[in-house]
């Protein structure tokens, strides 16, 4: 009798054994999935301005300042198009525009208000899918919480908009003597002073003082 016990206590502990081994596994393929990379496409077009001029790419914008990502709003999708592949099915594509607010720290060209948190909004962001974000080549999505120095037009209703391969770059340099001691804010303050202008319709933020 205490055989068959130890037996079937045996039996029972290995069953539990095994069902905790597919419970790991099965949390295992969730956090993965939860977790998982989403992948990036890029958006190639043809330019205006040389993007590789950042005296250009200054004269160009219509709002150059350094600031800081407060908060990611929501995603809103643009001028739709519909797609038809190889099997004949159609569907709805439309390019992602990111909401962001930002706190302008210091103008470097023009003079937006730094006495409150004011909307922008970027050229890219996740798909209508979820499947992929989409961003322009040689660009990239900011991320709350980080100082970038941001190159923005101002649009016919006063809105900002960041667009372009070179519309945000991140201050990624440390210094005690705090941003404008990096090289990439000096780089920009030099190129303000050299600004290319470009010959094109602008308007005024709303948020200029």
């Amino acid at each position: 009798m205490k055989a068959q016990i130890k037996s079937k206590d045996i039996i029972i502990s290995v069953l539990v054994a095994a069902v905790a081994v597919v419970v790991a596994i099965i949390l295992f393929q969730s956090i993965n999935k939860g977790t998982r990379e989403i992948p990036t496409a890029y958006l190639r077009a043809t330019y205006a301005i040389d993007y590789n001029n950042l005296e250009g790419v200054v004269g160009d914008a219509d709002y150059v300042f350094v600031g800081t990502i407060s908060s990611k709003e929501n995603t809103v999708y643009k001028n739709p198009v519909e797609i038809v592949n190889e099997e004949g099915k159609v569907s709805e594509e439309a390019t992602p525009y990111t909401n962001y607010t930002v706190d302008v720290v210091e103008n470097i060209k023009g003079n937006l208000t730094t006495e409150e948190t004011i909307p922008i909004q970027k050229t890219g962001g996740l798909s209508k899918d979820k499947s992929e974000y989409v961003i322009y080549e040689g660009d990239e999505l900011p991320v709350v919480g980080q100082t970038y120095i941001f190159f923005t037009y101002a649009q016919p209703d006063g809105s900002l908009l960041l667009s372009g391969p070179v519309s945000n770059i991140g201050i990624k340099e440390k210094s005690a003597d705090g941003f404008d001691s990096t090289t990439a804010y000096k780089d920009v303050v030099e190129a303000y002073k050299n600004q290319m202008e470009t010959e094109r319709q602008r308007y005024a933020s709303m948020y200029e003082i």
